[in-house]
């Protein structure tokens, strides 16, 4: 077992944690200290023009489909770190399948202006495109959940079978550092028989319209993707006590490591390629040149 660094420390500098000989830890809040993983950057956005390309994937696994959603469930997790609320739709974090229409189409996950986490299905209303309420189906916490200047971990938990052709979001999960959102305070609109649906590229940090509007403002670390419902022990298990672990590995309560579709670390430190570290190859491309900063959740 080796741990690479405590507080910015490196480990050829350190002995003892706590008064314990490092060589006899081979645990940190109830996870495997994985030999060689560390969280020292975040890609930061600066909520007006940059955001994460990630391609045209609607026939991929990053653009389920609603019945294999609907058999095996979906997981959206991000670490955020909000600089400013966006007005109007929020500061996007994840826009799966939509692209340079108005109409509504894909997965998305948004902090809306007035701090509430929102999950949007967006698609078809009995096979018809539109840009309103009916092709929508949305559940979001309550206003005031997410506040500036702080890091969340966020998820998003799908279980299968409540994506049917009736869409069954009494059954969606919001989860906030690690512990579930009471589910009695959830505000839902919007239609239930909404048929998902997909169009163009996927992106982090943006929502694509005609004109790309709610950028993201602040700062982005390990989104992850899972093809499955994760359960609240999981979610728990990724928390960690507000530092991120490497989900490649199963490791105490975390068993999900072979369900992740994509993971983006955002700990390049340089350039505009973002790699998909669960090796599915959604490398991520940055629009706009957004930067690195070492404020990291920890």
């Amino acid at each position: 077992m080796s741990i690479s660094g405590v507080n910015g420390t490196t480990d050829g500098t350190i002995g003892e944690v706590n008064d314990i000989s490092l060589s006899s830890i081979s645990q940190i809040n109830d996870v495997d200290a994985a030999a060689g993983f560390s969280t020292d950057f975040s890609l930061e956005l600066n909520g007006s023009s940059q955001y994460v390309n990630l391609g045209n994937q609607t026939s991929s696994s990053l653009n389920p489909s609603q019945s294999s959603i609907n058999s095996s469930g979906l997981t959206l997790t991000a670490w955020v770190y909000i600089d400013t609320l966006g007005t109007g739709g929020g500061d996007f974090i994840y826009d799966l399948g939509n692209c340079c229409t108005n109409s509504y189409y894909g997965l998305k996950m948004v902090v809306n202006g007035n701090g509430a986490l929102v999950f949007h299905v967006m698609g078809l209303n009995q096979g018809f495109t539109g840009a309103g309420s009916n092709n929508r189906n949305t559940c979001r916490t309550a206003n005031s959940a997410i506040s500036t200047g702080q890091w969340y971990h966020l998820a998003i938990v799908i279980p299968s079978g409540s994506m049917g052709s009736t869409q069954d979001r009494d059954e969606w999960r919001i989860y906030k550092n690690g512990s579930v959102v009471n589910p009695s305070t959830y505000v839902k609109s919007g239609n239930q028989n909404v048929t998902l649906a997909y169009n163009g590229n996927s992106s982090l940090g943006v929502w694509r319209r005609n004109s790309n509007v709610n950028f993201f403002d602040g700062e982005m670390n390990n989104y992850a993707v899972f093809s499955t419902a994760l359960n609240a022990t999981n979610i728990a298990a990724i928390y960690n006590s507000g530092a991120p672990i490497d989900l490649s590995t199963n490791s105490g309560n975390y068993n999900q490591s072979t369900n992740l579709t994509a993971w983006w670390r955002f700990n390049e430190g340089t350039g505009t390629s973002y790699a998909d570290s669960s090796g599915n190859g959604f490398t991520g491309s940055g629009v706009g040149s957004p930067t690195f900063n070492t404020n990291v959740p920890t």
